[in-house]
């Protein structure tokens, strides 16, 4: 992790914790241990900002799941739009109080 506070908890539970405290800015973008971590987080940050009018928490899982479908199948876009089709068609409909669950 980057040295935040609140991964002293993963050290009180007895789990291996390797920080990289290399502050904030170009130089902690410029890590390679970071790499992927800043390039997931900001196709994320990109991808919410560029679909969605507004945000709310309560949505937060299912905004991480559509995010992570297209992100898994970034490679294979010839087949992303039949797959989606299928997956669609194949899915039942849901109640509306089980669309609200978070």
């Amino acid at each position: 992790s980057d040295g935040l506070a609140c991964f002293n908890g993963v050290i009180e539970a007895g789990c291996l914790h390797d920080k990289i405290v290399c502050g904030g800015g170009r130089s902690s973008v410029e890590e390679p241990e970071f790499y992927w971590v800043n390039t997931i987080l900001g196709n994320l940050k990109s991808a919410l900002r560029s679909t969605y009018h507004a945000i709310r928490a309560k949505y937060a899982q299912r905004y991480l799941a559509e995010f992570q479908y297209r992100f898994n199948r970034r490679f294979s876009l010839v087949e992303f739009i039949p797959r989606l089709a299928f997956v669609a068609l194949r899915t039942p409909p849901l109640p509306g109080k089980l669309l609200n669950i978070a």
